[in-house]
């Protein structure tokens, strides 16, 4: 397929290109992929992160693999997704929702096994003591967040 552009439009993408270090394709067609993902998924945003260009929910800042993974987390409970995201409305949870279920393949690397998710937990203890809840500097009167262990399933 090709397409005409309107040259002051062509200029914007070849200056993108530039400052980015993209071929104009392969922007012009990152370009075109992430606005037919926003009309899609209405409330979607795509942003610059530390590893490339991810979706947001828009207006907050909050990429949608953060809601997920938390969404996940709560074995898929939206109210309790919910009670975690308090600040966000319904209708932004519901986007990032949206944007899983439309877009899985974006998503899914983000996301952490448990035994990744405790092999992180473990090496930041490591690296920043004070994180660990059973740091010896742990001052009396503060809450104990000690995970609770794990029940067994019937």
């Amino acid at each position: 397929m090709q397409i005409e552009i309107p040259d002051e439009l062509a200029a914007a993408v070849a200056e993108i290109a530039e400052k980015t270090g993209q071929d104009v394709e392969s922007l012009a067609a990152e370009m075109v992929t992430e606005a037919i993902k926003m009309r899609r998924v209405p409330g979607i945003l795509f942003a610059d992160g530390a590893t490339g260009r991810r979706a947001r929910v828009g207006g907050t800042g909050i990429e949608v693999f953060e809601v997920i993974d938390r969404y996940e987390g709560v074995g898929r409970d939206r109210l309790r997704l919910q009670q975690l995201f308090h600040w966000l409305d319904p209708h932004q949870i519901q986007q990032a929702l949206d944007y899983y279920e439309a877009f899985p393949e974006d998503i899914r690397p983000y996301l952490l096994t448990e035994e990744e998710e405790i092999a992180a937990m473990e090496k930041l203890w490591r690296e920043i003591p004070q994180t660990n809840p059973n740091w010896s500097g742990h001052q009396p009167g503060r809450p104990d967040l000690t995970p609770a262990p794990a029940r067994e399933s019937a």
